[in-house]
């Protein structure tokens, strides 16, 4: 049976445990402080419209993660913005499923938000859906069938920022015992909650 570290640890720890890394680079011009990573479960939103024929159907589990992070930047002379263009955010998920080989199953995914705010917490968000999750788990999805969550943050290829819930790069340090599934966690657009939520979110490179 395999066995992980899961010590909870905030972002701020998570941002130390990076601190050596970011030494040895030149000073990063962004700095983001995750403050909090939340998974949950979402159900299909249900919408209606007119001039159609409806079709029944049950709304199913989603899996959600939400990172609520604030980010600032260096002054430079002569920038007056409050934003920053993009950053890049890396997701990993670790599910309570093992494959054929009996390696855990890791949700990666890699996504680019724009126009980041530098005087609000802003939020970003990933989904995976309820048929992907299905094939993986082979059962519908709850949130007991996730093991722990990680995002690495990145400013023009230079580590920002960080989060883990259990007990650093669990993603790195134990790397040899997950199977890697990159594709099923989605940007908000490309879900059907992308109507929703107004500016909670920012938005995702398309």
């Amino acid at each position: 049976m395999i066995k992980l570290p899961f010590a909870l640890l905030t972002g701020t720890a998570v941002l130390a445990l990076a601190a050596s890394s970011l030494m040895a680079q030149d000073a990063p011009a962004v700095r983001v402080d995750v403050k909090e990573v939340k998974f949950s479960t979402q159900y299909t939103p249900q919408f209606q419209g007119s001039n159609i024929i409806d079709k029944r159907w049950k709304p199913k589990s989603w899996l959600e993660v939400d990172v609520a992070f604030d980010a600032k930047k260096a002054r430079v002379a002569g920038d007056k913005s409050m934003f920053i263009e993009g950053i890049e955010i890396k997701y990993y998920v670790a599910l309570n499923k093992t494959d054929a080989e009996g390696k855990l199953v890791l949700l990666t995914a890699s996504i680019n938000y724009l126009n980041i705010p530098v005087k609000d917490t802003s939020h970003a968000l990933v989904f995976a859906s309820p048929a992907a999750l299905s094939r993986i788990l082979e059962k519908d999805f709850a949130n007991t069938d996730v093991k722990a969550v990680g995002v690495e943050v990145n400013f023009n290829g230079q580590l920002v920022g960080g989060h883990s819930s259990a007990g650093g790069k669990f993603w790195e340090t134990n790397a040899a015992q997950f199977s890697t599934v990159d594709g099923v966690l989605l940007p908000k657009a490309k879900t059907p909650f992308a109507p929703l939520w107004g500016d909670y979110d920012v938005d995702a490179k398309q």
